[in-house]
C-alpha cells in the first residue's frame, strides 16, 4: 500500500515538475501576450526630437496590434524618489513581434531622435503575475 503511495506521489511531482517546464519554455518562445512600460524624462532642450520620435513610434506599435492602457506624466509623489516623468503602458500580443520591431531599421532610425528627445528612457517588458 504504501509503495502505490509513493508512486502515485511521485507520478505526481513528475507531472508538477514537466508542467512547469512546459510553462517556462511557452515563456521563453517569446510568443505570448506582453505588457510594454516605458518611462521616461523628457529633455527640455530638444522637444522637437521627442515630438519626433512619437510621431514615429507610436505608428510602429499601434501597427503591431498594441493597446495603449495609460499614457501619464507623474505630478506627485507620496513615497520613494520620482525618476522619471512620463509614463506609457501598452498590451500587445506577441512580444516577438514587439521585438521585432525594435530590432528593425524603421525603429533604429527613430533611435538618434530618441537619444536625443529623453535625458532618460527606459523600455521595459512585463508580464501578468499568476
Amino acid at each position: 500500500m504504501y509503495k502505490k503511495l509513493i508512486l502515485v506521489i511521485t507520478v505526481s511531482i513528475i507531472t508538477i515538475i514537466l508542467s512547469s517546464n512546459l510553462s517556462i519554455r511557452k515563456n521563453n518562445d517569446m510568443e505570448h501576450e506582453i505588457t510594454l512600460v516605458v518611462t521616461s524624462s523628457p529633455n527640455p532642450e530638444e522637444l522637437q526630437s521627442l515630438q519626433a520620435y512619437v510621431e514615429g513610434v507610436m505608428p510602429l506599435l499601434l501597427n503591431l496590434g498594441g493597446t495603449v492602457i495609460k499614457r501619464s506624466k507623474i505630478t506627485d509623489v507620496y513615497h520613494g524618489k520620482q525618476s522619471f516623468t512620463f509614463l506609457l503602458v501598452m498590451d500587445f500580443p506577441s512580444q516577438k513581434a514587439l521585438t521585432e520591431m525594435f530590432d528593425s531599421e524603421e525603429y533604429k532610425a527613430l533611435i538618434p531622435k530618441r537619444n536625443k528627445g529623453f535625458i532618460d528612457i527606459d523600455i521595459l517588458y512585463a508580464e501578468d503575475l499568476k
